[in-house]
């Protein structure tokens, strides 16, 4: 019988062998690229903190700043305290028959106080806005730096409020206990601190100055002096827009009320006029409160809304630099 020898395996010819190699190379060269481009991606992943700790971050930075600022600081606190001074003596010895319930020497206080902590709050947010826009673009939390700002500043307002009606105070002694002659100049700083907050978020930084003493000159120099009340405070859209944005219509009324409260002043002649038509513009309207507590609640109410277009206009304000 004859056996069957199988068949010849045909060898790969050497083209085909070196074509499956490259195949395989290739696949490993791709698939190398693809784990080393998914690794490069991991390392460049961060993870944005929350936002309490970028609150407690820039605290603890804003505070550091805070302490470096006490040149500028201590130039504000020098020109408002002179402001007081000023007042106090005009009022005291200069014009000596000034009454100390007058009206118009609680808008002149409030005023000067509104105008100097505006323009101090200008560079709360007018300063450093190009580092703000480049950090905005990398993540930061913008509530957090708004509010690690706001919360650092209110300690340069409380103090200046608190040096400027303390030496108004010592000079002119007005008859009224010291805290209730300070509220409502807290009041005031609250509301005038919200004013400068808003315009530094609105105009660049050199036209502040010019806009916020404009604004402040009108809303509490004009449209808070009692005779101009007289004539607005008699109903409909006027009287609205002087209440929304006046901010010496409502702190010389508390001024006013707490003057009256404790003093009983029984005027004569000249002054009696004064006072029946100071009466008859800060007593007019109250919201069930009183004059005294409609006045504050109008103020914070003020304040608050200020805030919220403050940080309003540092996020959607300049969107384009903040990418």
């Amino acid at each position: 019988t004859r056996s069957k020898t199988p068949p010849k395996q045909e060898a790969p010819r050497p083209d085909e062998a070196s074509d499956d190699s490259s195949i395989a190379s290739s696949y490993f060269v791709e698939d190398l690229e693809a784990a080393h481009s998914e690794a490069s991606l991991d390392c460049l992943s961060r993870e944005t903190p929350g936002f309490s700790r970028q609150l407690q971050i820039l605290m603890l930075r804003r505070l550091v700043q805070w302490w470096r600022m006490n040149r500028q600081r201590s130039i504000f606190l020098a020109a408002l305290m002179s402001g007081g001074v000023v007042l106090a003596v005009i009022d005291r010895f200069i014009v000596s028959g000034t009454p100390r319930w007058d009206a118009m020497s609680f808008l002149n206080l409030h005023s000067c106080l509104a105008l100097m902590l505006a323009i101090f709050c200008l560079q709360v947010f007018g300063n450093d806005q190009p580092v703000f826009w480049r950090e905005s673009a990398s993540g930061i939390n913008v509530l957090a730096y708004f509010e690690s700002r706001l919360l650092v500043n209110s300690m340069d307002v409380i103090i200046q409020t608190f040096l400027f009606a303390a030496v108004y105070y010592i000079i002119r002694q007005p008859g009224v206990q010291f805290w209730y002659f300070l509220l409502p100049f807290g009041c005031t700083a609250y509301a005038a601190s919200g004013w400068g907050y808003l315009i530094s978020t609105l105009v660049p930084p050199r036209h502040g100055p010019f806009i916020v003493s404009l604004v402040i000159f009108i809303i509490c120099g004009l449209l808070g002096n009692p005779s101009t009340l007289s004539h607005f405070l008699v109903g409909g859209a006027m009287e609205v827009f002087i209440s929304a944005v006046s901010i010496t219509r409502w702190s010389v009324q508390m001024s006013f009320s707490e003057s009256v409260d404790t003093l009983h002043p029984h005027p004569v002649g000249v002054n009696q006029y004064l006072y029946s038509m100071e009466k008859n513009v800060f007593f007019k309207r109250d919201w069930g409160l009183g004059s005294w507590w409609t006045a504050a609640v109008a103020l914070m109410i003020m304040g608050s809304l200020l805030r919220v277009g403050s940080f309003l206009g540092l996020k959607f304000m300049n969107r384009d630099k903040q990418a």
